[in-house]
């Protein structure tokens, strides 16, 4: 597993490292440009991210991040008032902590994150019969293969895998991947679902993703 702390305060920050290290390894990023570079270059399994930044504050980071990925966000806060939540939570935060907190319940919630949004204290990738899906490099793999699809396509393919054998909505999917603020008009999950799908179909795959009727899409190994 892999965090990434994004606290200016270095101290903390070092501190916060430290009690999270235990589940894996553990990154910091002393402001919100540092961050971002990171999560350019990494797929991190959560993100623990204070609001309280310097140049780049922790909502234009957490914007940036939810533009880029789908990884999981946990906000750190001093601040407590109710509208500051429902911000970071409509711009698709995870989670919401007040300081001060204990070690136990970031750990805790963190569990909780994870359990919600379909990933593992163990970080480990997706496989299914000669199938995997490569969640550092945001990739499909298949019979050691990788294949080509765009970013949002693959995002949606990951989003059901790790939550497989639910059923995940369509506005849940585009929420999750495109952002509660995104212009783009809900349909583009069906575009990008018609995409997946021609490409699961060259390799056998198109009966796993199963189309609930009025509802959204899962994915599925009981087939």
């Amino acid at each position: 597993m892999r965090i990434l702390v994004v606290e200016d305060d270095e101290k903390l920050s070092k501190i916060l490292a430290t009690s999270l290290s235990s589940l894996g390894e553990v990154d910091i990023a002393l402001s919100g440009e540092k961050a971002l570079q990171n999560v350019e270059k990494v797929y991190y399994d959560v993100v623990i991210l204070d609001l309280m930044l310097g140049k780049l504050s922790g909502i234009d980071t957490l914007k940036e991040i939810r533009r880029m990925h789908i990884m999981p966000v946990i906000i750190l806060s001093a601040l407590s008032d109710v509208d500051k939540k429902i911000e970071c939570f409509k711009l698709g935060a995870d989670d919401y902590i007040t300081k001060p907190f204990s070690r136990e319940e970031l750990i805790a919630r963190i569990e909780v994150v994870l359990r919600r949004t379909g990933g593992t204290l163990s970080g480990t990738d997706y496989r299914y019969k000669n199938m995997e899906v490569n969640y550092a490099n945001k990739m499909l793999k298949i019979d050691d293969n990788y294949v080509e699809m765009n970013r949002k396509t693959y995002e949606i393919l990951e989003l059901l895998v790790r939550n497989k054998e639910i059923i995940m909505a369509k506005q849940q999917i585009f929420d999750r991947i495109w952002g509660y603020y995104s212009t783009t008009g809900i349909q583009v999950i069906d575009i990008n679902i018609f995409r997946l799908r021609k490409i699961l179909q060259q390799y056998g795959f198109e009966q796993n993703l199963k189309t609930i009727k009025a509802t959204g899409y899962m994915w599925t190994e009981k087939v």
